[in-house]
């Protein structure tokens, strides 16, 4: 799954709670000096009411990987050369461009990190193959008083196996040349796609990236759910499910191009030829706001229900690597803490590049949040209305599945039904 996303966290937003995904592989357009796609760290003060927590006495080497590219990259290995340069430590960044694949390659081979960076819905997969470290007893603060509930996005069977950053998931973007206010509900969205819709013109009512990530929302909003990770039962086939489904087959779908992939779906917004598209702030990065001015805004209600999106938690990773060397593991460890509770460094990858925070500063002090673009609010009012993506192991299993059948639905070959019904089949013969 391309679930590339970061964002902001919202002012007032009690918690984020625990959520799941992937880092934004796109940087925002800048005309800054530092050639990096955001604003120097410098420019940014930690909050004097939230006290960095920072190694007394540490030397040696450690290693992480990560995916990010371009912009994030650069600020990112920024903040990590700054903590060496601090802390006369030697956190080696390297990035990898199929980190599952990688990971899954070198850890149990002895060769992986000792940290990596990812979303949280691999930890159940991970925990079970055995290649992350509990680091329960080694943490030098209180993460519940940093970070509040996304605490947990970092525990696995009472495990701790990362620390949180960064929460995300999809909202609504919208053309403000279309329309000036976003819509509140979807009968009001789609009355605006109608009138706008002419393919044969170059224009559509709107994009949406038919994935099974993006579209959650909506069996989610009619009471719907993939996998139960409590109960570890599917819910493809349950009415409810199928009503959402069939909600975006129905009435939506015939605004939209006729390619459901996301690229296509993306590049009619992107290139001012739709009033809408549902997708993350990595697409902030991609529009030009000499082009056309935009707005962003959490989900419309659709039949008087909410939708309610995936939404996930980006980690700093304990991978197993930290069980064969203490001085190495001590090294890592202290990156991992310094770096998810410096609220400077925070602030930056929120500004630059969408990364909404989860630490507790930015919900409780209004002064810090309003550093932080607006356009950041309204992914961070979508993080409110979500819900977490499941960790359990078994469901790393349903994406694909799920998404074919779907398509399948899409291009009028099956029912929406029929289709479900086929991709539990498929999933549950993965499981056996």
């Amino acid at each position: 799954m391309d679930r590339r996303t970061t964002m902001k966290y919202l002012a007032g937003v009690s918690a984020v709670g625990v959520l799941a995904g992937c880092i934004s592989t796109e940087e925002p357009e800048s005309d800054d000096d530092d050639g990096n796609g955001g604003d120097d760290a410098g420019d940014y003060e930690e909050h004097e009411d939230w006290e960095t927590v920072e190694p007394d006495d540490i030397s040696g080497e450690a290693s992480l990987w990560h995916s990010l590219s371009g912009g994030e990259q650069d600020d990112f290995e920024s903040h990590l050369e700054s903590f060496n340069d601090q802390f006369d430590a030697d956190v080696a960044p390297d990035h990898i461009s199929d980190l599952e694949e990688q990971t899954m390659a070198a850890i149990p081979a002895g060769d992986g990190p000792e940290l990596f960076v990812w979303a949280h819905d691999w930890i159940g997969d991970y925990h079970q193959n055995g290649f992350l470290s509990d680091q329960s007893d080694e943490v030098s603060f209180d993460l519940e008083e940093y970070f509040g509930e996304n605490a947990e996005s970092g525990m696995f069977n009472d495990e701790l196996h990362g620390l949180p950053h960064a929460a995300e998931t999809v909202g609504l973007l919208y053309n403000t040349e279309y329309v000036e206010e976003p819509p509140e509900t979807f009968d009001e969205l789609l009355e605006i796609a109608e009138e706008h819709h002419d393919p044969d013109g170059g224009t559509y009512g709107l994009g949406w990236p038919m994935d099974a990530y993006h579209v959650s929302a909506l069996p989610h909003a009619f009471g719907g759910y993939y996998y139960d990770d409590d109960s570890g039962e599917l819910g493809l086939t349950n009415d409810e499910t199928v009503e959402g489904f069939e909600y975006v087959l129905e009435e939506v779908w015939e605004y939209m191009p006729g390619d459901p992939d996301g690229e296509a779906q993306e590049a009619i917004f992107l290139e001012g030829n739709a009033p809408f598209l549902f997708s993350g702030p990595w697409q902030l990065g991609q529009l030009d706001e000499d082009q056309f001015e935009w707005g962003v805004a959490p989900w419309p209600e659709v039949e008087g229900h909410t939708p309610s999106p995936f939404t996930g938690v980006q980690l700093i990773y304990f991978a197993a690597a930290m069980e064969e060397d203490d001085e190495r593991a001590e090294v890592a460890r202290a990156f991992a803490e310094w770096y998810t509770t410096n609220t400077a460094a925070i602030a930056q990858m929120a500004d630059a590049h969408g990364f909404i925070p989860v630490h507790n500063a930015f919900a409780d002090d209004g002064e810090q949040e309003d550093e932080l673009t607006d356009d950041l609010q309204g992914f961070a009012a979508a993080v409110d209305q979500g819900e977490p993506m499941p960790t359990d192991p078994d469901f790393q299993t349903v994406w694909e599945p799920l998404e074919d059948e779907w398509w399948e639905a899409l291009n009028g070959n099956k029912s929406v039904a029929d289709a479900m019904a086929d991709a539990e089949s498929r999933i549950e013969d993965a499981w056996d």
